[in-house]
């Protein structure tokens, strides 16, 4: 016992270090700006007025994003003050055990503590969900928060991810066409078919009302429609709050104001094909790019925080396609065949021409021997009609 109360306080204090250690990576701080970019067009929207804007404390190493949302702000053209310049900022920070708040929204007993600050109207949080590199990518997953602190009210707030490629030959932004649509759509399958297996069917069979939340990491909403329309296609029934963030949505259950049995959310980790490749068929070209997806989905219960069903979509395939050559390629190919067949004849003479010249003596002489014959064969006739 005393061994294993060891090893978990030495994981405890190794996390802070591992997360610190993965944050000095060059690939995930880019993944994290690219993340942060991604609310600034939601920030510029945001109604905040003159109001002036506090940043909140971030967990240790979470700060490199402090500076970079201090221009954000700034630039968006609100007002952003320094709050712990403000003489009560430390002691109501004091007041807050960290753990308390865990990024999450803050709820009015604790907003009730800033209302001591003079400067700020308004608390930012940002805070880092999800860091997931892989070989190729990494993804990384942001929440911005805002909360009113004469109201206590939360008024602005979203997850923004961010997929960043590290191969140079690979699209990170996907044209959905008919074919990744369709392996899309089996993929989606697959998932409805999981919500009616054994091991969810019966956690699943209380469940009428699901809120859905927006797929992080989906840029256009349209995976988010096409996982709508897979729920639809069973028991439930999907309704759509607007709401932009699993913590929102946490924080509506926990004043009571959601309207659901369960929640489904999840988050496009993966979705990019590699730069499509050419290559001449007969007398038409192929087109062949490879296409990996990873989509992670879930569905929690509302009263417990239970999962109720979770499964990630995976699909690593190659997709093929052909056309017809254009005029310009038809001739390249025609060329090619004639200049190919050229070059076969020049190089089988190369090789064989002792042969060649061998047939074509033989050759020459048969035409010899014939034409002699023939004359012999007529003078032999002339003669014998002479006499």
């Amino acid at each position: 016992m005393k061994k294993f109360l060891t090893t978990v306080v030495a994981l405890a204090l190794a996390l802070p270090v591992m997360a610190n250690n993965i944050l000095n990576n060059d690939d995930v701080r880019q993944a994290l700006y690219g993340a942060l970019k991604q609310a600034e067009p939601a920030l510029r929207s945001a109604n905040f007025g003159k109001a002036t804007i506090a940043i909140l404390p971030m967990k240790a190493g979470h700060s490199i994003l402090a500076g970079r949302l201090k221009n954000m702000i700034t630039s968006a053209g609100f007002v952003c003050v320094e709050g712990k310049e403000d003489p009560m900022w430390d002691e109501i920070l004091k007041e807050i055990a960290w753990d308390e708040r865990k990024d999450d929204i803050l709820d009015p007993a604790t907003v009730v503590k800033f209302g001591k600050l003079k400067a700020a109207n308004i608390l930012m949080q940002c805070s880092i969900r999800v860091i997931d590199p892989s070989p190729t990518r990494v993804y990384a997953e942001i929440e911005l928060h805002a909360t009113d602190i004469a109201t206590k009210q939360h008024i602005w707030g979203g997850s923004f991810a961010y997929r960043f490629y590290i191969g140079k030959d690979v699209q990170g932004e996907v044209r959905l066409d008919a074919n990744l649509l369709n392996l899309l759509q089996k993929g989606f399958d697959d998932a409805k078919n999981s919500m009616r297996s054994a091991p969810y069917a019966g956690k699943l069979e209380n469940i009428k009302t699901v809120t859905v939340v927006p797929l992080t990491g989906d840029i256009n909403g349209f995976l988010t429609q096409m996982a709508t329309g897979m729920l639809t296609q069973t028991d439930f029934h999907p309704q759509n709050p607007r709401i932009p963030s699993m913590t929102q949505i946490r924080a509506t259950a926990r004043d009571g104001l959601l309207r659901s049995d369960a929640v489904f959310y999840g988050s496009v980790r993966d979705l990019r094909v590699t730069t499509p490749e050419e290559s001449q068929v007969g007398k038409k070209i192929q087109i062949s790019y490879n296409v990996s997806v990873n989509i992670q989905l879930a569905i929690e219960d509302v009263k417990n925080g239970n999962i109720l069903w979770s499964k990630t979509v995976i699909l690593d395939d190659t997709i093929t396609s052909e056309r017809e050559m254009t005029p310009e390629e038809r001739k390249v190919y025609v060329d090619g065949k004639v200049d190919g067949i050229r070059d076969e004849i020049a190089e089988d003479f190369a090789d064989n021409w002792k042969s060649y010249v061998k047939l074509a003596g033989i050759i020459i002489g048969a035409i010899i021997l014939l034409i002699a014959a023939v004359i012999g064969i007529k003078a032999f006739v002339s003669y014998n009609n002479v006499r």
